[in-house]
């Protein structure tokens, strides 16, 4: 589970809560009203959301350090050479 601090540019500080082993998003305002909230997200759409979004425009406040997901290089194959087309 993850807190991030997201200042709003009407000096308002909103929190997002991220949570991966419920898939859940959760963003409050500042009278700690549920503003949305996202559920069913895989592990991997809430690491993006952590790095891509909230590591961006957010400040950590705590959160498990968990390593990110693993993902498997794939190599583009290599394409063989064909005398007919040469």
């Amino acid at each position: 589970m993850g807190m991030w601090a997201w200042i709003q540019p009407v000096d308002r500080i909103w929190k997002v809560v991220t949570d991966a082993e419920k898939g859940m998003l959760c963003v409050y305002n500042e009278k700690s009203e549920l503003i949305q909230e996202r559920k069913g997200l895989t592990r991997e759409e809430l690491y993006f959301i952590e790095q891509n979004f909230l590591g961006v425009v957010a400040t950590r406040l705590s959160g498990d350090n968990t390593p990110p997901p693993l993902v498997i290089d794939i190599a583009k194959p290599e394409p063989e050479f064909n005398y007919m087309y040469a």
